[in-house]
């Protein structure tokens, strides 16, 4: 968007009181628009020259900011003209080699009036390229290049706010020859997002107006109270801006029925403040958490552009007031405009990203923006829950909170739920978040008494989390051999329940691992390199949402019934019956197989696999999860320098220690203990008279090589006489994937029966499959 409304709380003062009010992390003047850090063409060189744009600013992969000149965008269209050609095929390529030599005959331009019939040659790709081979983060560098175009561009790079913006106005021969060769425009495919919406115009007025959302009022009908039309509160000072080069006011409208606000941000073209170039609007209603967004676009020719206006002009929200007349663009429609993409940048606890500390007042007096959510304005900013937005389904949904226990010590304090608010869900899906407003936080805004001081291990956090994918898969498999969701493999074989993976308030996924007695101690993990004595998982429960399921043997493991039974919320559920956990979570049972496959909205694929233990007439289980975006739990991440997922509370295990009883003594006893699950947090079913601690031995495994022959746990416990490594090549052979492979072997040669390798051939042929 061009232009955004922003405000990530956070707390001032010293560090005992620096939590007591809403404030928030980011420092940027509103930054609604995004888009950054586009992967790079097959052969290119070099890196892409714009990787974010935002409130008429540019800027590099490394966040600072670009002055636009008539080189810089020369070079940035030659760039994104060469990686949109190589796109094609061979017949579009001639195609476009037509059409290029019909817009140039006969004209011979120079500087800005060529850049301005090059964009149209730019947009003849972007229409002709398949969709799913364009980025939209592309098509709004585009035009928000060709927005920028509107003023004249400088010889000399300088971010400078200058006296009088000149307007451009291209040669009428250039203007005709773009007209007479029009084409249908590009549109962003349809992506289908449960949160998504597909309105525009006045269906999106009426659809963020039924989700609980104030309607803003018409651009420039003011009001000094700031309820009956836009409120000025003043103006960014320019010291503090992160776009700079112009001036930016900040103006709020406040609704009650229904409750909640909404920012616009005036950016003018110039000191004069005779002209807007850019003015987004995102309100938010309070009690609904959902959020709509509008930004000075219009649709013409087909092709959704940014328009400028002179101040103090009404400007209609979602509609024209008069045919043909501008208007202000939301929801389906500004997808693909110039604004870019607004939830690129808008993402986290709620919609907006404001300087905390930033005095908006003039001549003497002090009014911080972060003072705004307080007495005596008490501006509705934070919504109830984690803020929804109401946008096209090509751009980031904002369904994920960034995991605390991943944060840095110097931010976990405040940017929990209910205080400073919550960080988005870190991932190469939110480029601008991570490349622009991340970076000039913390680099010179953030923490408020401090800026600056944190940008170490600000920096950690964010190259760790920002360069991967939202989701990655993990496994809990055989004797527990554990795949973290960053590809790392260990062995955990404590005796009790556990958290494996947690998402947020949503999602959770536990096991029980129960004890395997054996006369001899089975071999060293290559990663822990400790001889364990080893553990199955025998239950699996979930928590989804509101509802809780389990699949675990019939009475539990203290039953001699051999039979495993699927639960929901403590109800058995029919062999064989899915279950419709609501939008996009679903349950489906194998009544042959008795395998479980869960998927759930946000892309996680929980796939459980039980296996019969045919010499012991034993059941366990086997886990296998697929693009989950969750990163706290046993099987969550091991980050740089540690050894371990870190704990619940965030503290770390450190690096790896050098001897063995240290191992041992963090891995089963300390990090077990973190992860543990207590009777007010298991999600598992109990029969009568029993509960966790019946399935727990907080001293299995014993220190690594001693005996593996008695445990507290109750109930039947399977014994291993002697393991048999020669049924194992034989029973794990045709396994592809070597990680699978080597737990096959190490399962079957441990268990001495070739039973265990069938779940490991399952999660093979699920793995290939992904």
């Amino acid at each position: 968007m061009s232009n955004g409304i922003g405000e990530r709380k956070d707390h001032r003062g010293s560090q005992q009181s620096g939590c007591t009010r809403l404030a928030v992390f980011v420092s940027l003047c509103l930054l609604l628009v995004a888009s950054l850090l586009a992967s790079r063409p097959a052969g290119a060189q070099e890196q892409e020259p714009i990787a974010a744009t935002g409130h008429g600013g540019f800027f590099a992969p490394d966040g600072h900011q670009i002055p636009v000149t008539l080189d810089f965008a020369a070079h940035a269209q030659d760039w994104y003209r060469k990686k949109l050609t190589a796109a094609l095929s061979p017949a579009k390529k001639r195609e476009f080699a037509s059409y290029e030599r019909k817009l140039r005959a006969g004209l011979d331009l120079r500087g800005q009036d060529r850049l301005i019939l090059q964009h149209q040659a730019l947009e003849w790709l972007l229409a002709n390229t398949r969709p799913d081979q364009i980025d939209v983060r592309t098509v709004a560098k585009l035009r928000a290049l060709r927005y920028a175009m509107e003023w004249k561009l400088p010889d000399k790079a300088d971010l400078k706010m200058v006296e009088k913006a000149e307007p451009f106005v291209p040669r009428r021969d250039v203007l005709r020859r773009i007209e007479s060769l029009r084409f249908k425009p590009f549109k962003p495919p349809q992506v289908t997002v449960l949160s998504a919406t597909v309105n525009s115009g006045q269906a999106y007025l009426a659809e963020c107006s039924a989700a609980g959302v104030p309607t803003p009022p018409t651009i420039n009908v003011m009001d000094p109270n700031g309820t009956n039309g836009w409120k000025s509160q003043g103006f960014i000072p320019q010291s503090t801006q992160f776009i700079v080069g112009s001036p930016a006011e900040v103006r709020t409208y406040k609704s009650s029925a229904p409750e909640g606000m909404c920012y616009a941000l005036p950016r003018y073209t110039d000191a004069t403040l005779s002209t807007v170039a850019l003015d987004g609007v995102i309100c938010i209603g309070k009690q609904s958490s959902k959020a709509c967004f509008w930004d000075n676009q219009w649709t013409v020719g087909g092709v959704t552009q940014s328009f400028s206006f002179p101040a103090g002009t009404q400007i209609p929200i979602g509609v024209p007031t008069t045919a043909g007349g501008k208007y202000q663009a939301g929801g389906k429609e500004i997808e693909p405009g110039a604004g870019g993409i607004c939830t690129d940048c808008h993402a986290g606890e709620n919609p907006y990203i404001i300087h905390p500390n930033a005095n908006l007042a003039s001549g003497g007096s002090t009014l911080l923006w972060g003072s705004l959510s307080g007495a005596p304005q008490n501006l509705p900013s934070m919504p109830v829950y984690r803020y929804d937005p109401l946008v096209g389904g090509s751009w980031p949904q904002n369904q994920l909170s960034q995991a605390g226990s991943t944060l840095p010590s110097q931010c976990s304090p405040c940017h929990v739920k209910g205080s400073a608010g919550r960080f988005p869900h870190l991932s190469n899906k939110l480029p601008s978040y991570c490349g622009t407003i991340l970076t000039k936080a913390f680099t010179s805004t953030m923490p408020p008494g401090s800026p600056g001081s944190a940008a170490a291990a600000a920096t950690t956090f964010r190259d760790t989390w920002c360069g991967g994918p939202p989701n990655a898969s993990s496994a809990d498999a055989g004797d527990p051999h554990l795949t973290t969701v960053n590809g790392i493999n260990y062995d955990f074989q404590a005796a009790g329940e556990f958290t494996l993976l947690k998402n947020e308030d949503f999602f959770e996924l536990q096991a029980r691992q129960s004890p395997v007695l054996t006369t001899f101690t089975p071999g060293a993990n290559p990663y822990t390199g400790l001889a364990s004595c080893v553990s199955l998982n025998t239950a699996v429960a979930l928590r989804i949402g509101k509802y809780r399921l389990t699949y675990q043997p019939v009475g539990g493991n203290l039953s001699p019934e051999k039979r495993m039974q699927l639960r929901l919320n403590g109800e058995p559920v029919p062999p064989g019956k899915d279950i419709d956990l609501g939008p996009g979570n679903t349950v489906r049972t194998d009544r042959r197989t008795g395998e479980l496959d869960v998927r759930l909205a946000d892309g996680t694929r929980v796939v459980v696999i039980p296996v019969f233990w045919t010499s012991q007439g034993y059941w366990y289980l086997d886990v296998q999860v697929f693009n989950t975006p969750a990163r706290e739990g046993v099987l969550g991440p091991m980050l740089a320098s540690e050894w371990l997922p870190r704990a619940p509370d965030g503290s770390s295990f450190g690096p790896k220690p050098v001897s063995l009883l240290d191992r041992h003594l963090q891995l089963n006893h300390k990090f077990a203990d973190a992860w543990r699950v207590a009777s007010g947090t298991s999600l598992f079913d109990y029969a009568p008279g029993t509960g966790t601690a019946d399935f727990t031995d907080v001293n299995w495994p014993p220190e690594s090589g001693q005996a593996c022959t008695s445990t507290t746990v109750k109930g039947p416990v399977p014994t291993v006489r002697e393991p048999r490594p020669d049924l194992a090549k034989r029973a794990c052979y045709g396994i592809k994937d070597k990680t699978i492979h080597r737990n096959c072997i190490f399962d079957v040669t441990v268990m001495g029966d070739p039973s265990a390798a069938k779940g490991h051939r399952r999660a093979d042929q699920l793995k290939a499959a992904q």
